[in-house]
């Protein structure tokens, strides 16, 4: 399975692309100043966790930008 997501920050988007491992789901992204994380969650991880998730990473190495996540 593999989903496609879009991540907007500031003037920076973020591609993010989800595949599905038995029991877990590795999303595959590239935080907005420019990192590409391999973030594996468990299979039933609701979009809104990832979603925080990921926002919160992203917060954390660019300085305090904060993404919106949008779900495609």
């Amino acid at each position: 399975m593999k989903k496609k997501f879009l991540l907007g920050a500031m003037f920076s988007i973020m591609t993010l692309s989800l595949m599905s491992f038995a029991a877990r789901v590795m999303a595959v992204w590239t935080s907005t100043c420019g990192v590409k994380h391999y973030t594996t969650f468990a299979e039933g991880t609701s979009q809104s966790l990832m979603a925080y998730y990921i926002a919160e990473i992203n917060a954390n190495e660019c300085g305090g930008v904060k993404p919106v996540v949008k779900f495609n």
